[in-house]
């Protein structure tokens, strides 16, 4: 199969990793998520596990060296995969060592879980930021984010005129939740924003538990300097787990983050604020991708995170909808069955 093998490129940064051969070496690809913008391989040799990850996506060229980089100031504090090899005149691909454990994902963590992943979070959020490059998404302005935001929502009205009346309700609300939910971010942004190395991809499945009982975390492409309070909206509201944990649920993590910004007093404010604006974003972005395959006919075979597309799309109007209560309960059940799709 096309895409399933290792390009010359990945053979190469192998060997050099390796200092061998790659033809001494077992290579086998992972199977893709349906988000995946990468291509993963496990690498076996002389008792050793690495994983080489080929980079696909043209848009983000820095991809590769952020996460590396971010790799090699993370080695320190144990909690990210070693890094092994980049070499960027030799393209798009980063090896590193395999970290031993298994990814949280869809399960529920435990209350003392939560508290470990704050902790983790406080320790590179806590690093000096000379050096550090910005994440792709806290170099917007205020006008792109909205334009951003704005474009998917807008263009689903205008696919929904040639449908039914019922879509064209989903489609009313969701222009009436995102006029809120800008106006009501854009009153709680702030130009005092006190920026912190960051993630910037917050979902449950680059969480790893690891064989210790300490938690890892993979996946640092995204990563760079972010706003805090956007990186824990950001985890709260992504598809991966927004519908695991009540408030009440996620407050060992909160409780434990928030007392390390006291010293930022915008934080919470803006945290706020960013909660308003995570809702409509994947609104924003489930509704493309219904579009997309409402058109290629595959809409039937969608799920979002083990979830019916509707179901899914309904708890994000709900969030929306609820905003500034974090329980969405009430609101859901004023929707009944809206229909998006």
């Amino acid at each position: 199969m096309i895409g399933t093998f290792p390009s010359e490129i990945v053979r190469r940064a192998v060997a050099e990793a390796i200092g061998q051969s790659s033809d001494n070496c077992e290579i086998t690809i992972r199977p893709a998520a349906p988000h995946q913008t990468n291509r993963l391989f496990d690498v076996r040799t002389g008792g050793k596990h690495l994983i080489t990850k080929e980079y696909l996506r043209a848009d983000q060229p820095d991809a590769p060296q952020n996460e590396y980089a971010a790799l090699r100031r993370l080695a320190a504090f144990d909690l990210a995969p070693r890094p092994v090899f980049y070499d960027p005149s030799l393209g798009p691909v980063v090896v590193y060592q395999y970290m031993e454990g298994s990814m949280w994902d869809r399960r529920i963590p435990s209350p003392a879980e939560l508290r470990a992943l704050a902790e983790l979070w406080i320790r590179f959020h806590s690093l000096p930021i000379e050096g550090f490059w910005l994440s792709t998404r806290q170099t917007r302005s205020w006008n792109e984010v909205e334009a951003r935001l704005r474009a998917p929502v807008q263009a689903y009205a205008s696919w929904t005129e040639r449908h039914s009346g019922q879509v064209r309700d989903a489609a009313r609300l969701s222009l009436d939740v995102l006029d809120r939910s800008l106006a009501n971010a854009r009153r709680l942004s702030s130009a005092e924003t006190r920026l912190c190395f960051c993630r910037s991809d917050a979902r449950f499945a680059n969480v790893i538990a690891r064989p210790d009982g300490r938690l890892g975390l993979v996946d640092w492409e995204d990563s760079g300097l972010r706003d805090p309070a956007t990186e824990v909206a950001d985890l709260l509201m992504h598809p991966n787990q927004e519908d695991l944990l009540s408030w009440a649920a996620w407050q060992p993590f909160l409780s434990t983050y928030i007392e390390s910004r006291r010293e930022d007093p915008g934080f919470e404010p803006r945290l706020q604020g960013a909660l308003a604006l995570f809702p409509i974003f994947w609104l924003g972005i489930l509704l493309e991708d219904g579009m997309q395959r409402s058109a290629l006919g595959t809409f039937d075979a969608w799920q979002i995170n083990e979830m019916e597309p509707n179901a899914r799309l309904r708890r994000y109007m709900a969030r929306a909808r609820a905003w500034p209560d974090p329980d969405p309960v009430a609101a859901l059940a004023n929707l009944g069955d809206l229909t998006f799709f």
